[in-house]
């Protein structure tokens, strides 16, 4: 398995990196977890298992608590979304709570970034209004890719168990994070708090699109987990051990770092299939990685937040975001991408 540090966005603000202790305020330690097994689009049998997976072998020794838990027509659209973006959203309550620094979602997500366009380069991949493009490898002999462009991407939901629900964590309506400490500087009040979100769905982010698709969902979160295919036609696999995977780094070593902790996990994760470019499962069908996103202020803070940020310092609030202005990634694929690179130039 190979790791690879992300290229940055542009620092527009400077600002100085948070202790990294405790603070004397109280602690944020729940863990929120929401699954979807029961699907009208197409069932899945794993997602529960999965998030009570993560949860439980987290409170197997102390530090973290159990917030709030919701499955199958339980998890609601408005889980996930901001009561100061979008009229209905509930996630103070769900999926960003005050006093929680994980939420966990398991479930379907959207595969429409990807397309069946061949391309060898990023410039040949048509323009599509308001999108950017790239040229996602696709084969080593010949050399070609296919295109794959930043549409929103999504959570999947079924409340009504007749019609499936999707949840653009891309634009407008998600903010996570916010809470006293970080501010309100996503436009997202200060009624938030979950330190980590975690989304395990398919196709939960595109490769070197990263900026478009997930900026806007940070409020104050340090960090999100997503898993990430890199070819076209690969996806997220359903598997019930991806969480507690996750969690099995903290309990070994509760100091660990919370980003690599979770690209790491792919290394424990059984199912899937092979990858074209060799290796492959690992919770994935094909080929893909487990990435952690970070955005902070400036390099210094969105890099710590990404690489160093431990389980124990993830529970202070004082180690919230504070502004958008830089963009940090670490990731870790099934397969050798430092010698098959995602995208062609």
């Amino acid at each position: 398995m190979k790791s690879s540090y992300g290229r940055l966005l542009p620092c527009v603000v400077a600002a100085l990196l948070q202790g990294a202790v405790l603070s004397a305020r109280a602690a944020e330690t729940g863990i929120s977890i929401e699954a979807v097994d029961s699907y009208s689009c197409g069932a899945l049998s794993n997602n529960i298992a999965n998030v009570d997976g993560f949860r439980n072998r987290m409170l197997s020794i102390a530090g973290f608590s159990a917030g709030v838990r919701y499955t199958d027509r339980l998890v609601y659209p408005t889980d996930f979304t901001d009561p100061e973006r979008v009229a209905g959203g509930a996630d103070t309550y769900n999926f960003d709570r005050a006093g929680d620094a994980i939420a966990y979602f398991s479930g379907h997500g959207t595969c429409d970034d990807q397309t069946n366009t061949t391309c060898t380069t990023t410039a040949a991949c048509p323009d599509v209004s308001g999108l950017q493009k790239r040229c996602l490898r696709y084969t080593d002999s010949p050399l070609q890719g296919r295109c794959v462009y930043s549409r929103p991407r999504n959570i999947v939901v079924d409340k009504t168990g007749g019609a499936c629900n999707f949840v653009d964590y891309s634009t407008t309506s998600v903010r996570w994070g916010e809470d006293a400490t970080a501010g309100s500087w996503a436009g997202a009040g200060t009624n938030g708090g979950v330190n980590l979100a975690v989304i395990d769905n398919s196709c939960g982010i595109t490769p070197d699109l990263y900026v478009p698709e997930m900026l806007n969902a940070f409020a104050g979160v340090s960090s999100i987990a997503l898993i990430m295919p890199t070819r076209v036609g690969s996806d997220t696999a359903d598997v019930a051990n991806r969480g507690s995977a996750l969690a099995d780094r903290y309990v070994a070593n509760v100091n660990s770092a919370v980003g690599p902790a979770w690209t790491d996990a792919i290394n424990s994760v059984t199912g899937g299939s092979s990858c074209a470019f060799g290796g492959g499962s690992h919770g994935v069908v094909g080929c893909g990685a487990h990435i952690i996103v970070s955005v902070e202020v400036n390099q210094a803070r969105a890099e710590w937040a990404n690489r160093t940020e431990t389980w124990v310092q993830l529970r202070d609030g004082a180690n919230d975001g504070i502004g958008w202005g830089w963009m940090s990634w670490l990731y870790t694929c099934n397969y050798d991408c430092n010698n098959h690179p995602f995208i062609l130039p």
